[in-house]
């Protein structure tokens, strides 16, 4: 699939140069064509794609993207029309927000539409446009920190390198050829695994809470590593099988591992794992929005629980 996507690079850029003798386009077209692909393949259902698009700590699996927009109110489908504006390019940092038109859902009845602003900031790493912070509540500052990302070395590059211009066709293939090309080479983005969630059963957190507990210490001092334990114990009869746990870290908040795999849980045992967290600055920060994946007699469940807070001194 990569090699293709490769190939269709290749031949688009060629047919480019060939057919017009320069590329007129833009930094805010190329912006425009990233956010509008990655909104578009979301809504069609394609979530490995639209994660293709971006690299940060808002997503740390294609599952969490979903799970975050579906409480938001945004559903896979649900977006009927979207519009990119406010672009701003800063040399290789931008921001955008898309003005959506979002179909409203009353027990899976739809009942009218809602306008929700998504806001968007994008780093270009080796000639390619990516996006790195998703805000669903509000603008992003452009004070906050950039994300460290970087791209893998292609053959590509020395083309990149000597078009600076690209058209915003060409940059939608190239941040999918190229970006799924990086992820297929490294295992994957920031070290996780990929978690498919689409045939799961939804778990209210009222439920999850009775046999899961987060355990942060009582107090955190900014710059130093400390422990976040989360215990499972199982009170049925029957095994939990590949439990997985993902935690939202802000970008303030450095993991080694975001993800908690605790595999299979037996009756009655209890199994611990832990986050190794290190704060940057003093304050309340939250751990957004865990999400819990397993298995149980043969179904798969997924779930999400309340945030966990951290005091940082």
């Amino acid at each position: 699939m990569v090699k293709k996507l490769l190939c269709a690079v290749i031949c688009a850029l060629v047919l480019l140069v060939a057919g017009s003798g320069c590329l007129g386009s833009g930094g805010e077209e190329a912006v425009n064509e990233t956010v509008s692909s990655f909104l578009t393949s979301f809504n069609e259902g394609d979530i490995n794609t639209a994660f293709s698009y971006y690299e940060g700590k808002d997503f740390l699996v294609p599952a969490t993207l979903e799970i975050k927009f579906k409480n938001r109110g945004i559903l896979v489908g649900s977006i009927e029309q979207f519009e990119v504006k406010d672009i701003v390019v800063d040399r290789d940092v931008s921001y955008a927000t898309a003005v959506c038109t979002i179909t409203r859902f009353e027990k899976n009845t739809a009942t009218g539409t809602n306008e929700k602003l998504i806001y968007f900031r994008l780093q270009k790493v080796g000639g390619i446009w990516l996006i790195t912070k998703v805000d669903l509540d509000g603008p992003i500052p452009t004070s906050e920190a950039l994300e460290g990302v970087e791209a893998a070395s292609t053959p590509l590059d020395p083309i990149i390198n000597n078009l600076p211009i690209i058209s915003g066709v060409t940059v939608s293939i190239l941040v999918l050829g190229l970006y799924l090309n990086k992820k297929e080479k490294s295992g994957g983005g920031s070290g996780a695994q990929v978690i498919d969630i689409s045939n799961a059963v939804p778990v209210e957190k009222e439920t999850l809470v009775q046999f899961i507990r987060f355990v942060p210490v009582q107090m955190y001092a900014a710059g130093s590593k400390a422990p976040v334990d989360v215990w499972v114990k199982n009170f049925s009869q029957q095994p939990y099988d590949n439990l997985t746990i993902i935690g939202n870290f802000p970008g303030i908040v450095k993991v080694k591992k975001p993800v908690l795999s605790f595999g299979k849980i037996d009756p009655g045992e209890a199994v611990k794992k832990t986050w190794d967290v290190t704060p940057a600055v003093p304050g309340w920060v939250a751990i957004e929005d865990p999400m819990v994946v397993f298995e149980y007699a043969g179904t798969r469940y997924s779930g999400q629980l309340d945030p966990v807070w951290l005091n940082v001194q």
